[in-house]
């Protein structure tokens, strides 16, 4: 993959169909893109019903953002304000998967990197490294040297690719009323 980055945007060609390259550019996410991100996050990604048939591109959400994620309503203010970013990764001209960062409560020189999602139809196409590597480096250049996240055992494509890219398990928490467990991960970004 080829990329430039100026700016909040990284341009890059990934592999697409045999006819033709795609056009990936990563951006900042923008107040056009949040309907689709609420539909891109509420979307079933676990697994085998993470269903690769789901239409791309993706419909815009036809209500307001899921309350399970508050901070997709006002990125600005979930992430921006409190000192991170959200990302988008533009393929073709569509939301094709996100992510973000803000600096991890208590815990000073680290950041929590949270909603990270690649649409089910465009996975295995280095969508989800290209947002990481982006996300990575943007704390990193804002002097951050650890990056926090978290994902689940129902997810153990998550747990394979986030070990893949240098993430280290740090420690794990389940509930009662939970049929997974949540594991916690840590990388060094300096």
């Amino acid at each position: 993959m080829r990329q430039k980055a100026s700016g909040n945007y990284s341009r890059a060609s990934v592999a697409g169909n045999w006819k033709h390259r795609l056009m990936l550019t990563l951006r900042t996410a923008e107040a056009r893109d949040l309907p689709v991100l609420w539909a891109l996050s509420v979307l079933p990604n676990v697994g085998r019903t993470a269903d690769t048939a789901t239409p791309f591109p993706l419909a815009p959400a036809d209500s307001f953002p899921p309350t399970a994620f508050k901070d997709l309503a006002d990125p600005d203010r979930g992430f921006v304000a409190a000192g991170g970013e959200l990302l988008v990764a533009d393929l073709d001209g569509h939301v094709a998967a996100m992510g973000g960062f803000r600096p991890a409560a208590g815990v000073p020189g680290r950041v929590e990197i949270l909603r990270v999602r690649v649409h089910p139809a465009r996975r295995r196409r280095g969508l989800g490294r290209a947002i990481m590597n982006r996300l990575e480096a943007d704390a990193a250049g804002l002097g951050y040297l650890q990056a926090w996240l978290d994902t689940a055992t129902n997810q153990p494509e998550a747990m394979a690719f986030y070990a893949g890219i240098g993430y280290r398990p740090i420690g794990q928490e389940t509930r009662p009323d939970w049929d997974w467990t949540l594991v916690y991960y840590v990388k060094d970004l300096a």
